[in-house]
């Protein structure tokens, strides 16, 4: 008697009919050949348990299994190519780490969908936001490519980016914003929307607000902000696949994400992970100046050129 039995694997989800009184071999083989991958492991159910395919040639009958409509996740146990190491950074530029939040603080279970919402943690390089949104969207290192789009379409739209809206003289914002150690907001966002004509919704973690820039979009991408940070969500259908095969996409039409991306996002504010802009103190790496909140610090930046800026812990 045929079965279906669903497979998510990196390459897609597919659906497979097999006899049930086939052995497991054979379920093994057609999800290789779905999958394209020589070495994986299963799991099912909820909450996710392993399926045992070390021995599939002597293990019980498909029948046995009871896996009638299930879903597996195939989880890739191939050795990986190493990705090249990114551009190295300056010595005084730290990578971000969490405040108090552990690895599992950082994803939430979505078993509706199979699989969880993760938080993709970006480095505190002052290209934070670049590289939240252009991981989202597929490019690799997308710092140098996106700042340059940004420019040049400010460049081309000098009535709507004027020095009202920019704050500055629109030349000069334009080379600051080349520079790689210049941070990107609210303005850039806007911009890549247009762009590459996608929503990005940004969840502040401090109020848990949504601020969206491109609304009448097809999809959307979804990135968390957190005071002077920005880092990208993601669905994966198990916390060991890498995050090359992360779904970063939505239509925006689904408001699931949204709630599922705003609980994720009330946890992380339950962890203190993010900056009160309107208090903290900076530092500039550039000269050592010391201010405090923002507006101060926007303020010194254009003063004096300098960009890069460091959190001071005030203990």
């Amino acid at each position: 008697m045929p079965i279906r039995i669903n497979v998510r694997a990196p390459n897609g989800q597919s659906r497979l009919e097999i006899d049930d009184g086939a052995p497991l071999s054979d379920l093994v083989a057609l999800i290789r050949e779905k999958s394209g991958l020589g070495s994986f492991t299963l799991k099912y159910g909820y909450p996710p348990r392993p399926l045992d395919i070390s021995d599939p040639a002597q293990s019980a009958i498909i029948r046995d299994l009871k896996l009638h409509g299930e879903t597996l996740v195939v989880a890739p146990t191939e050795a990986r190519v190493p990705t090249p190491p990114p551009a190295p950074v300056e010595p005084q530029q730290k990578p971000f780490k969490p405040k108090a939040v552990e690895p599992d603080e950082t994803a939430v279970a979505w078993p509706e969908r199979g699989g969880y919402l993760v938080l993709r943690v970006m480095p505190d390089d002052n290209s934070c936001m670049f590289t939240a949104f252009g991981g989202a969207i597929g490019l690799e290192n997308p710092s140098r490519k996106l700042r340059d789009q940004v420019a040049e379409y400010i460049l081309n739209h000098l009535d709507k980016y004027n020095e009202a809206i920019l704050g500055d003289d629109p030349l000069r914002y334009i080379s600051r914003m080349r520079q790689m150690d210049t941070w990107g907001g609210a303005i850039e966002l806007s911009i890549l929307s247009d762009i590459y004509n996608l929503e990005i919704s940004s969840i502040d973690v401090k109020t848990l607000r949504i601020d969206r820039f491109g609304e009448n979009k097809d999809s959307r991408v979804i990135i968390v902000y957190s005071g002077i940070h920005y880092d990208r969500i993601a669905f994966t259908m198990d916390l060991s696949y890498p995050v090359e095969v992360d779904e970063t996409r939505w239509s925006t039409s689904d408001d699931e994400v949204l709630q599922k991306a705003l609980q994720l996002a009330k946890r992380l504010q339950n962890m203190h992970y993010y900056t009160d802009t309107t208090d903290f103190v900076l530092k500039c790496e550039q000269c050592n100046w010391i201010g405090q909140g923002q507006r101060e610090a926007t303020k010194h930046q254009k003063e004096t050129g300098h960009m890069r800026f460091g959190e001071l812990q005030i203990t």
